[in-house]
């Protein structure tokens, strides 16, 4: 079923739309069906609120050549839209094509600006193909060249099976900390991603307790048999834990006001919660230091509940 945007307020301010600004987005029309809406239509009702709010116009033959569907058919998906949202669109009959309306707010959350810059990187780094994102429109874009990990295939395989079973799975491992190989057994339960590597987080029976494994460093994997480990025995894994954060308290009046709008701060401080397996990784990519404090040089962002929250920062070597 279609769902409203509830995109919080002035998440778009370079937009400029008072609309959008205002958080005045539209809901479901009095008397319009969506009960008996498919995914299928949902998803190309999703295609034409992307392109009204990003590129300002729709017609039919974008989505028969999207989907590859009669022209009936997208007739009758342009209609239910206009139906869901008549504020968001009209037609221009001199270019026979529907255009977005000063009053268009997206109707669905897949229409943010967070959903269209990872259609772009994903396009930019060859994760997904032209014919998979919503845009018509590419722009220039450039991201910072990695090295591509290397992940085998069987292990990851092997590694989703253990966890759908939590089940113990022999790997072959070499780790940064010693010269060899060392074959260990792991109880995996989830996966942890900290913007350049993939890792599995898992029990370790040669260590007796829960560690980041890194997916490429795991050499090969053998069979999984039964595991008494519960993955709730996590507790790291399992404790969430809320930074607060504050532009510098060095920076000057402007200054604080551009970093509180870069940050989506609300009344000065923005609350951003991860877990406290994953927390040595988001210090790290927010440039504070293991314990909490900025990076030498880094002076925009700081923790405004370091002190409370200090117990729970990574100890030396943990990570």
């Amino acid at each position: 079923m279609p769902r409203k945007s509830n995109m919080p307020v002035g998440q778009m301010p370079e937009l400029n739309d008072p609309v959008v600004a205002t958080g005045n987005l539209p809901g479901p029309v009095e008397g319009a069906d969506t009960s008996t809406v498919k995914w299928s239509q949902e998803r190309r009702l999703q295609f034409i609120d992307f392109r009204l709010q990003w590129e300002g116009k729709i017609n039919r033959k974008d989505v028969t050549e999207f989907f590859k569907i009669s022209v009936p058919q997208a007739s009758a998906d342009i209609s239910l839209y206009t139906e869901l949202a008549p504020k968001n669109l009209e037609y221009d009959k001199s270019s026979r094509t529907y255009v977005a309306l000063p009053s268009f707010a997206p109707y669905f959350d897949t229409s943010g600006p967070r959903q269209y810059l990872s259609q772009l990187l994903a396009l930019e780094r060859s994760i997904i193909s032209d014919d998979q994102a919503f845009l018509s429109f590419r722009p220039t874009v450039a991201s910072i060249p990695l090295p591509s990990r290397t992940i085998d295939s069987g292990t990851l395989a092997l590694t989703l099976r253990a966890i759908a079973c939590q089940g113990k799975l022999e790997i072959s491992y070499q780790s940064i900390a010693r010269e060899e190989e060392q074959v260990r057994f792991i109880s995996p339960h989830a996966f942890g991603y900290d913007g350049v590597r993939w890792h599995v987080r898992a029990f370790c029976h040669l260590r007796g307790g829960f560690r980041d494994f890194v997916l490429g460093r795991i050499l090969s994997a053998g069979h999984v048999s039964a595991s008494e480990v519960n993955p709730e025995m996590d507790h790291e894994w399992n404790t969430f834990v809320d930074l607060v954060l504050a532009p510098d308290s060095s920076l000057s009046p402007n200054q604080r006001h551009g970093v509180e709008i870069d940050y989506g701060m609300i009344n000065g401080t923005v609350s951003v919660s991860c877990r406290r397996a994953m927390l040595f990784y988001t210090l790290r990519t927010l440039n504070f230091e293991a314990d909490g404090t900025p990076k030498k040089g880094e002076r925009q962002i700081m923790i405004a509940n370091l002190q409370e929250i200090k117990h729970l920062l990574p100890k030396p070597g943990q990570a």
